[in-house]
């Protein structure tokens, strides 16, 4: 497999980002699941700049955000 991200994976990321709108939680954390199975199999993946991390980020923003 090759160290470019898969197109599935950007798809995911936005149904996950889109569950996180509609306040399904359930949903996305069934999508961050996914993304995380999909990252597992990219064993050369160096960079941060990922859909996986995107999630993370997005996660970690979301969580200051409400806690401010």
């Amino acid at each position: 497999m090759s160290s470019e991200t898969d197109p599935l994976e950007h798809v995911i990321l936005h149904a996950f980002r889109y569950a996180c709108w509609q306040e399904r939680l359930d949903i996305a954390e069934f999508m961050l699941a996914a993304l995380e199975k999909l990252d597992q199999e990219h064993t050369d993946y160096v960079s941060e700049d990922r859909p996986l991390m995107d999630a993370y980020r997005d996660l970690t923003a979301s969580s200051q955000h409400h806690n401010n």
